[in-house]
C-alpha cells in the first residue's frame, strides 16, 4: 500500500457519503470489523503454513478471499449484492459460529468479536471502495504489516474524539510509562481486567520483548498477557490489535469483570502484575455490589475495580492503576473502607499526580497512577506531581502527551527527593499515620496549584460535586457523631480538634456548583460536545466562505469598510479540539463592523435615548431608565442600535460584559465606554452570545486587556479573539439545548 499516512483520511472522505454512518463512532467501528477479517485473514495464512491441518472456524463463503478480495475480475461483489451479502450472509454466519469450551481461543475470538458487531453502511457502492482499500493493506509483508500497527495507534487516537468511545483508549505514553515503571519480567503473567483497546496489554509485550532470548522465553512471553472487556466494540479493537502485535493467541474475553463474587478468587486467579485504567463515571447496580462485601461495595465503578484488583494481585505481586481525584479525596464510607484495605494490606509506595488533560477530550477529570505491591502494609507513600512539558498550555489531539513527558518523574523515581515549586509541594512522602490520622484517608497530596479556573465538562463535574458532596457529608456525620459521644461520657474531645470545617466548605460548595455547571455546559457547548454533528448541515469553512462572500458584496455597495486580513491562527492559540466540520476564525472575520459608541453626556431630555451598561440588568435594558443625549442629526445613523447587534463594555469594573440586542422598542444609539459589532446574518446571534458568556471568551478578554487605572479593552483584542465555528443550523440546536439547560442551573442558586 502506498500511502499508509493518508489511510485513515481516505476511509473517512467515502464513509461521510453513506447516510448510514452517524458520527465517527459508528465510522471507526465500521472500519473496525473490515480490519479483523483482514489481519485475521492475513493471521490465518501463516498459521496454515505452519500446520497444515489448520482449519479455519470460518465457512469457506465468509473468508475474506471470497467475498472481499477484489482480483479486478470485474466479479467482485458491489452495490445491492454485496450489502444483502454482508448483512443476510456474513454477518448472521460469523455471529452463530459454533463456539464451546474446547474451541481453541485464536478460533473463538472470531464469534466473541461479532457477537454484537455492526454494519452500518447502506450504499454498497461506497462499501466496496471501503473494502477495497483495505484490502490493499499487505500484512504478509513484514515492513508493511509492522507501519500499519503504527497506522492502527492513529486508529485508536480516533476514539478520542469520537464521543464516548474515547473512554476505551489510554494514550500509549501512559500505558507505555507505566509498564516500563512496572519492569516486566519474563515468566510473570499480567492482567487488565477492563482492557478496553488492549493498551496496556502491548505496551507490557512492547516492554517484555527486549528481554526474549530463547524458544522458551517467547512462549512464556505469548502466554504472559489476560485481558477482560465488557464492551464489544473496544474487545474488537483489542483483538485486532493484538493480532496486529503478533500474539496469535491472545487471552482476552469479552466478559464483566465485576460479575464474580472476588471472595471467591483463589490463588489460580492471581496475577503478578495488574496494569489497570479502570472505567471511572459510572455507576453500577445493586446486583453488580452484591459480588462485593458490604464495607467494600461502592456504586462507584472505578472504586469496584479497584477491589477486584487487590483480590486478584498475587503475593508479591506489583500493580499500578490510574483512578480519579475523587478516589484520592473521597471520604465516603466505601472509599475509606478500600483505602483502608489498600494501606493495610499493600504498600501503596507511589502516587503520581497527573495533569488535567491527559485525557482531553473524553474527560477533563484530573488522574493519578497509583503504585503498590502486595509485600505487606504500608509505612510510607511518595507522592509526586506531573507538571505540564514547557511550552504546553494543555494535550491535545495535535500536542499528544508523549512519553519523554515522563521524563522528570522517571529520574526522580530513581532518586526520591521532596521538592518544591513556587512554595508548593510537588514531591513529598508521608507516612502511613499522617494520611490515615492527621488526613483521615485523605490522598490529596502534592496537588496542582490552579493557576486559570478548571471548567470540568459536565457529567465529570456533577460525579465531582456527587463525589465531594458524599465526601464532606460523611466528615459533618462523623463530626456529629464525636459530639454525641463526648455529650455522653464515651468519646474524647481531642478526637474532634483539627477538622476542616465541613459544614460551611459544603455550603459553599452547594452555591458554587450551580455557577460551575453553566460554565461547564457553556464551554461543552463551544467545544462541539452538546448536541451531535449532522453531515447534511454542511461545514464551517462553507459558511465562513458565504461570509466572507457577503463581506466582499458589502464592501462593493459602500456599506461597509474594507478591513485589513487578520493574522493566521497559530497552532499553539487552539486551546481544543473542535468537530471535524466545525471551523477556528477570528471574532473580526465574522463581524461586520466593530464600532466605538457616542461620547454624550447623559442628559433627561434629549434628541435620542442612550443606552449605557447600567442601563442592562439581567440580559435586559431597562428602557424607562435610558437617559437622553444630543446628538447631530447626520450622526445618528452612524450609533443606531439594531435587532441583533452585540454591545460590549470596554472599560471599568464591567470590562468584558455583553448584551444582545433583541428589540429596539424606540430609536437609541449607544455610549461612548461601549463598542458595537454587528455581523453576517448568517450567523446565530445568541450563539454569538453564548460564546462571549463562555470561560474561552473571558480567558482571552483578560489576555488582552490593558492595566491602566481602569480595566480597558479595545476592539483590536475583540476583533483577534479566536472562535469556534459551527454549521449554522448546528448553532441553532446548539442555542435550543443551552435555553433549555442554563434555566435549570439558575433554578439550583
Amino acid at each position: 500500500m502506498r500511502n499508509l499516512s493518508g489511510f485513515v483520511k481516505r476511509l473517512r472522505d467515502i464513509m461521510r457519503q453513506d447516510a448510514g454512518i452517524n458520527g465517527d463512532a459508528q465510522r471507526i467501528e465500521q472500519i473496525t470489523w473490515l480490519l479483523f477479517l483482514k489481519v485475521y485473514d492475513a493471521k490465518e495464512q501463516d498459521w496454515k503454513f505452519d500446520d497444515e491441518d489448520y482449519q479455519s472456524i470460518i465457512p469457506v463463503p465468509c473468508r475474506w478471499d471470497n467475498w472481499a478480495h477484489d482480483d479486478k475480475s470485474g466479479q467482485a461483489m458491489t452495490g445491492d449484492t454485496l450489502l444483502d451479502f454482508v448483512n443476510n450472509t456474513l454477518f448472521p454466519t460469523l455471529k452463530t459460529l459454533p463456539v464451546d469450551a474446547s474451541t481453541p481461543i485464536r478460533q473463538a475470538i472470531v464469534q466473541s468479536t461479532f457477537a454484537d458487531a455492526n454494519n452500518y453502511m447502506k450504499d454498497g457502492v461506497l462499501l466496496r471502495q471501503v473494502i477495497n482499500i483495505i484490502d490493499e493493506l499487505d500484512l504478509s509483508d513484514y515492513e508493511e504489516s509492522h507501519a500499519f500497527g503504527e497506522i492502527y495507534e492513529t486508529i485508536l487516537r480516533e476514539l478520542q474524539s469520537a464521543g464516548s468511545a474515547g473512554e476505551f483508549y489510554t494514550p500509549r505514553a501512559v500505558t507505555d510509562f507505566m509498564a516500563r515503571m512496572i519492569r516486566p519480567r519474563i515468566g510473570e503473567r499480567m492482567a487488565d481486567f477492563a482492557c478496553g483497546t488492549g493498551g496496556f496489554l502491548v505496551s507490557w509485550l512492547k516492554e517484555l520483548q527486549k528481554q526474549v532470548q530463547s524458544t522458551e522465553d517467547a512462549k512464556k512471553y505469548g502466554e504472559s498477557i489476560y485481558g477482560i472487556e465488557k464492551k464489544q466494540f473496544p474487545y474488537m479493537l483489542c483483538i485486532t490489535n493484538l493480532l496486529l502485535h503478533d500474539l496469535d493467541v491472545p487471552q482476552v474475553y469479552h466478559e464483566n469483570a465485576l460479575l464474580q463474587d472476588v471472595l471467591d478468587y483463589t490463588e489460580d486467579d492471581h496475577f503478578d502484575v495488574i496494569l489497570m485504567n479502570p472505567p471511572y463515571g459510572g455507576s453500577e447496580k445493586a446486583d453488580v455490589k452484591n459480588h462485593f462485601p458490604n464495607d467494600l461495595a461502592s456504586s462507584e465503578t472505578a472504586d469496584l475495580f479497584l477491589s477486584v484488583i487487590m483480590y486478584r494481585l498475587a503475593k508479591n505481586g506489583r500493580a499500578a492503576v490510574i483512578l480519579p481525584d475523587g478516589f484520592l479525596f473521597g471520604t465516603d464510607n466505601a472509599k475509606i473502607n478500600i483505602k483502608k484495605k489498600l494501606l493495610g494490606e499493600f504498600n501503596l509506595h507511589t502516587v503520581i499526580r497527573m495533569p488535567g488533560s491527559v485525557f482531553s477530550p473524553y474527560t477533563s477529570i484530573t488522574t493519578n497512577i497509583l503504585f503498590f505491591e502486595r509485600t505487606g502494609s504500608t509505612k510510607e507513600t511518595w507522592f509526586y506531581r506531573l507538571d505540564m512539558p514547557e511550552g504546553y498550555k494543555h494535550f491535545s489531539k495535535t500536542k499528544p502527551m508523549k512519553l519523554e513527558h515522563f521524563a522528570p518523574v522517571m529520574e526522580w523515581w530513581d532518586d526520591q527527593r521532596e521538592l518544591t515549586v513556587d512554595g508548593f509541594d510537588k514531591a513529598k512522602k508521608f507516612t502511613v499515620q499522617q494520611l490515615v490520622e492527621d488526613f483521615g484517608y485523605n490522598l490529596d497530596q502534592c496537588g496542582y496549584p490552579h493557576e486559570e479556573e478548571e471548567i470540568l465538562a459536565p457529567l465529570d463535574l456533577i460525579q465531582r460535586y456527587e463525589e465531594e458532596r458524599s465526601s464532606l457529608n460523611a466528615e459533618i456525620d462523623r463530626v456529629i457523631g464525636l459530639i454525641a459521644a463526648v455529650l455522653d461520657g464515651t468519646g474524647d474531645i481531642s478526637s474532634i480538634i483539627g477538622g476542616n470545617h465541613a459544614w460551611g466548605r459544603l455550603e459553599r460548595f452547594n452555591k458554587r456548583f450551580p455557577v460551575d455547571m453553566q460554565k461547564s455546559i457553556l464551554q461543552w457547548a463551544i467545544q462541539g460536545k452538546l448536541v451531535e454533528q449532522r453531515p447534511e448541515e454542511g461545514t464551517a469553512e462553507e459558511l465562513y466562505r458565504q461570509i466572507q462572500e457577503e463581506k466582499q458584496r458589502l464592501v462593493k455597495e459602500g456599506k461597509i469598510k474594507k478591513e485589513k486580513p487578520m493574522p493566521e491562527i497559530a497552532e499553539d492559540e487552539v486551546p481544543f479540539e473542535i468537530p471535524e466540520n466545525w471551523k477556528w476564525v477570528r471574532w473580526g472575520e465574522l463581524s461586520n463592523s466593530i464600532q466605538y459608541g457616542y461620547n454624550a453626556s447623559a442628559q433627561t431630555i434629549g434628541r435620542i435615548k442612550m443606552v449605557r451598561i447600567s442601563d442592562i440588568q439581567d440580559g435586559k435594558v431597562c428602557w424607562d431608565t435610558v437617559p437622553f443625549c444630543d446628538i447631530d442629526e447626520e450622526e445618528i445613523s452612524n450609533y443606531l442600535l439594531q435587532k441583533n447587534d452585540i454591545l460590549f463594555a470596554r472599560t471599568g469594573g464591567t470590562v468584558g460584559k455583553s448584551y444582545l440586542v433583541r428589540d429596539v422598542p424606540e430609536e437609541s444609539i449607544y455610549a461612548g465606554y461601549l463598542i458595537r459589532t454587528r455581523y453576517s446574518e448568517n450567523l446565530c446571534p445568541e450563539y454569538m452570545k453564548a460564546f462571549m458568556e463562555s470561560q474561552l471568551y473571558w480567558t482571552q478578554l483578560r489576555n488582552g486587556t490593558i492595566a491602566t487605572a481602569q480595566p480597558n479593552c479595545n476592539g483590536k483584542t475583540l476583533a483577534k479573539m479566536i472562535i469556534p465555528l459551527p454549521p449554522l443550523a448546528e448553532q441553532k440546536r446548539i442555542v435550543a439545548k443551552l435555553e433549555e439547560l442554563l434555566p435549570l442551573c439558575e433554578r439550583l442558586k
